[in-house]
């Protein structure tokens, strides 16, 4: 991937812990003169490379959120997050990072259903019964040949796989997706989109039926009949026609609403990554209801390479190291030092890119959430593939990784973390 990064040399700089915020009070009321995050970038020569961007955030939709990790001597996990900018509810197009709550919930439920035989790699059979889907019965990219949900989900969180994404859509539906994120807080979240295929609106809220079966494919452990969801579809976000204009069939139209596409604010976004990484930092009622073993699989697959997967295997050309790692990797075809890792989420998609991302490196006790989200579509015709992605969006995502990773490498901590937990063999 073309793109060059400045490798930013930050020295330590005295910083007030001012603007601190928590998520017990939930404010932000901070002063630009007091954000950690702002000291960083404008008392180094990154804000003079990116100046067009940080001057316009507007245009560029641009979110940022750091979030330093502090560790007590129980190697708990105490969180404070910096805004660069205000957290808004303006429309963007969040694309691939709604997978990252999906995956979760589609664990979460198999435990809820406490099934005899029902795990998330037991073998499943999907029937089409409406317009827009479609049946499955094998999966060669799997060990067994077989579909499952642990396959769909390893898929997604490697190469950002969207048929994956859209079995596990399926699978929950999505009256069961927005219910649950609503009652864990996440009250302006609207999943109800299938990715491709063709799907309008009214095909999204037809769900296929599920069945899975024992490996011999003589019992039927759980049936899941087809469903369908009458209930509004319309998300709450601010400003939805997005662009001058939108390219279809090489003629441009009047701008796209984008009401009724999927939607969840980036801040929201930041803080259910959070909630994985650290579920015992927060209270139960907004953590997903995971197992240990639920969590130990995300943390693998969620930090893996393409390269390092056996089942599915990648071709290195058409996968890359960076193909879903844009904070701090963006710019690294080839990722030489594996013992750094970005624990994350990506969305690409219309000129919107972003990464929610927990880095961390157990040689130095190096550890931190940074969350990006960028518009980088100067043209503003939505649909066109012609975005500045690799010119403009990947290089300052990963010189700002490098700036905020090199700071953190060097702050003084009280409890250096133990990080053993994870660490993983990807092989």
């Amino acid at each position: 991937m073309n793109c060059k990064r400045i490798l930013f040399d930050f020295l330590t700089v005295k910083l007030p812990i001012l603007c601190q915020l928590t998520f017990v009070v939930n404010s932000h009321d901070c002063n630009a003169q007091a954000n950690i995050l702002k000291q960083l970038i404008y008392s180094d020569s990154f804000h003079i490379k990116y100046a067009r961007i940080l001057q316009n955030p507007v245009k560029y939709h641009l979110q940022v959120i750091y979030t330093r990790i502090n560790r007590d001597s129980n190697n708990n996990a105490h969180l404070k997050s910096y805004y660069l900018y205000q957290p808004t509810k303006t429309y963007y197009y969040p694309a691939s990072l709604v997978k990252l709550p999906l995956v979760a919930l589609a664990l979460e439920k198999i435990d809820r259903l406490n099934i005899p035989g029902l795990t998330r790699n037991t073998r499943l059979l999907i029937d089409s019964s409406h317009n827009c889907q479609c049946t499955e019965y094998r999966d060669t990219t799997s060990e067994t040949g077989y579909p499952s949900i642990a396959q769909y989900i390893r898929k997604m969180l490697l190469v950002s796989d969207n048929r994956s994404y859209n079995r596990i859509y399926e699978f929950l539906s999505p009256v069961y997706i927005n219910e649950r994120l609503n009652e864990m807080g996440y009250k302006s979240a609207e999943i109800n989109q299938r990715f491709g295929g063709g799907c309008d609106t009214v095909d999204n809220r037809f769900t296929n039926s599920f069945t899975f079966i024992s490996n011999d494919s003589s019992t039927i452990i759980y049936k899941q009949p087809a469903d369908s969801n009458e209930l509004p579809i319309a998300n709450c976000a601010s400003h939805t026609k997005l662009g001058r204009g939108y390219m279809e069939k090489n003629r441009i139209l009047q701008p796209r609403d984008f009401r009724y596409c999927n939607y969840i604010p980036f801040e929201s976004m930041n803080k259910i990554l959070m909630t994985i990484i650290f579920p015992s930092s927060f209270p139960k009622s907004v953590r997903f209801q995971l197992k240990q073993d639920d969590y130990k699989f995300l943390y693998k697959f969620m930090s893996m390479l393409p390269r390092e997967s056996l089942h599915p295997r990648y071709n290195r050309k058409e996968y890359p190291d960076n193909f879903k790692k844009y904070n701090y990797f963006g710019c690294m075809d080839t990722i030489t030092n594996t013992v750094i890792r970005s624990f994350n989420i990506v969305g690409r998609a219309y000129g919107f890119i972003s990464d929610c991302s927990y880095i961390e490196d157990p040689t130095t006790h190096t550890e931190f959430f940074l969350s990006v989200l960028m518009y980088v579509n100067e043209k503003n015709i939505l649909n066109t593939g012609n975005y500045q992605y690799t010119t403009l969006a990947l290089p300052f995502m990963s010189d700002l990784g490098h700036l905020i990773f090199n700071y953190e490498k060097k702050r003084r901590k009280k409890h250096p973390a133990d990080l053993s937990e994870f660490q993983f063999r990807y092989d």
